[in-house]
């Protein structure tokens, strides 16, 4: 037992050691050596580098895999993710998936945040911090640029690791995105009761 927590203590602390350095970073402005730095201070959780002409894709996983071995937790899993292209951040995003195979459309509930110099033009239309996620689904995915406010960048890249320990909505990934969402949804016309029957628990996300 002793084991399991102080697995799961270390685990936490280094899932939020990564997302802590990659929100130093600054889209349009951190610079490829400000990534590099990143690389190398987590470079044991690394799992992808692939620098090809001038776009460079780095990804980190951090799971529970020994936890989840021993069947003490779900499978859990932090990915985080950067893009240089010409030598400057354009990109970065981190999420957190935990196995949820009761569900037969989507294998994980999860929670995940991209951050863009420009917003993609699929969701340029609808602003600078958004929710490109149906009412209903086991994740919450949240997109926001270099525009997005102070608050709105907090909000979207504050994810809770107590996922790593407790049972799984959507809100308890990222909790404070989850209430922007949810009133946003209103504002634009959707229902409270629909969106409380499609997430009975989300009340504990306050």
């Amino acid at each position: 037992m002793n084991s399991a927590i102080g697995c799961r203590g270390q685990i936490r602390r280094e899932a939020s050691s990564l997302l802590n350095d990659l929100t130093t970073l600054r889209v349009g402005r951190s610079t490829h050596d400000d990534a590099e730095r990143i690389v190398q201070r987590h470079q044991r959780f690394l799992d992808r580098r692939d620098c090809q002409k001038d776009i460079c894709p780095y990804g980190f996983s951090i799971t529970n895999h020994w936890l989840s071995s021993l069947h003490a937790e779900p499978e859990t899993k932090f990915w985080a993710g950067i893009t240089v292209d010409n030598g400057t951040v354009t990109r970065i995003a981190a999420s957190l998936l935990r196995s949820m195979n009761i569900n037969p459309t989507f294998a994980a509930s999860a929670g995940g945040v991209e951050e863009f110099a420009e917003m993609p033009q699929r969701l340029a239309m609808e602003g600078h911090y958004v929710f490109p996620t149906p009412i209903g689904k086991p994740y919450l995915q949240v997109a926001l640029d270099r525009y997005a406010t102070d608050t709105q960048r907090q909000h979207g890249f504050a994810l809770s690791f107590q996922c790593f320990i407790k049972p799984d909505c959507g809100c308890d990934y990222l909790p404070l995105a989850w209430r922007d969402w949810e009133a946003n949804l209103q504002n634009t016309g959707h229902s409270k009761g629909d969106f409380d029957r499609a997430y009975p628990g989300n009340q504990r996300c306050k």
